[in-house]
């Protein structure tokens, strides 16, 4: 029996606009993007808001991404006063590093999707003007580096992100998480693995939120990469027990699936890890070819680079994220790409 069959799929073929709603988005569920825009297009053509900007954010999230498409289709689902399609439309904005004022163009659609009633933007208004009085254009910006290895390259960034902020970060992600997957080599994406027990949440656009892209601002101006070369940002969580065993960040060109990430998205040249709590026994981040450990304090950071000089991956940043002996480990993961 297929998703389509039933009497969900017999009332959508006959039109029900709520029926096609909930058909996209079963299929969405179970990752076939294509069968979830047909029914997401079907529907968002008799009108429904909700339809269109569920297919604008599909376009925009998931493979194959067809961004032109969706940003326009958001944009109009934001123009006629949906508020979710506003806020998206504000992630959209504070990452366009090219668009004038985008931190204000940001922050005025956060202030239409507050007043159309979309209560995560109203919580990241109230969090902006506690934390900067909503001048947000202040806030990112590069920080200091400590170096700790020349080569290969790992830094320390101190105080790279406020209590709050860390705090924030936690509580967005804590409903979200569950089991972290890694890097499948055949065919690229995600896959589950023994080696990794334990929990993220990635978040793409539309599951973002200004602080975090604030932050993302931040990370890439230390860091001294272009903006667009980030990853989606994840929450790691690390119960007692769970680990991530030695791994690394680069992608091997040798590998057929890497090879294929490589040429159309660039080398992953950067790890950032930005930690945030302390309240744990253990859990360090092991190198154990280096055989140094770190735990960073709270709103700490560590910047590795995956890559030597010459931009060949470099073996030695063979990582590992240890295991807590008591308390939860919380952190947060971004990747930075060096486009081809």
């Amino acid at each position: 029996m297929t998703i389509a069959d039933g009497e969900l799929g017999q009332r959508a073929e006959q039109g029900d606009c709520e029926a096609q709603l909930a058909l996209a988005r079963r299929f969405e569920a179970a990752d076939d993007a294509r069968m979830a825009r047909g029914w997401f297009a079907r529907a968002a053509k008799q009108g429904s808001l909700p339809a269109l900007r569920s297919l604008a954010i599909n376009l925009l999230t998931c493979e194959p991404i067809v961004a032109r498409d969706g940003v326009n289709m958001v944009r109009s689902a934001a123009h006629k006063g949906d508020a979710e399609a506003t806020h998206v439309c504000a992630m959209l904005a504070a990452q366009d590093y090219k668009l004038e004022d985008r931190w204000n163009v940001a922050r005025e659609c956060l202030l239409r999707a507050a007043e159309h009633g979309w209560e995560p933007a109203r919580a990241q208004l109230a969090f902006l003007d506690r934390a900067c009085g909503g001048n947000i254009s202040a806030l990112p910006g590069p920080l200091k580096v400590r170096t700790l290895f020349e080569s290969p390259r790992i830094d320390v960034v101190e105080g790279c992100a406020s209590p709050e902020i860390c705090e924030w970060l936690i509580e967005r992600a804590r409903p979200r998480v569950s089991r972290a997957l890694v890097y499948d080599k055949a065919r690229g994406g995600g896959r589950v693995e023994q080696a990794r027990s334990n929990s993220s949440i990635p978040f793409n656009v539309a599951q973002s939120d200004i602080v975090l892209m604030l932050l993302r601002a931040r990370i890439a101006a230390t860091a001294n990469l272009p903006p667009d070369g980030l990853e989606a940002s994840s929450v790691l969580h690390y119960a007692p027990g769970q680990q991530f065993e030695p791994h690394v960040d680069f992608l091997d060109p040798a590998v057929p699936g890497y090879a294929r990430d490589l040429a159309a998205n660039g080398q992953r040249v950067a790890t950032f890890l930005l930690y945030l709590n302390e309240e744990y026994e253990g859990g360090e981040t092991a190198f154990p070819t280096l055989g140094w450990q770190h735990k960073g304090r709270r709103g700490d950071a560590l910047l590795f680079w995956n890559i030597d000089p010459a931009g060949s991956p470099d073996g030695r940043t063979l990582h590992a994220g240890l295991p807590p002996k008591s308390g939860e480990k919380w952190l947060l993961s971004q990747w930075l790409r060096q486009r081809p």
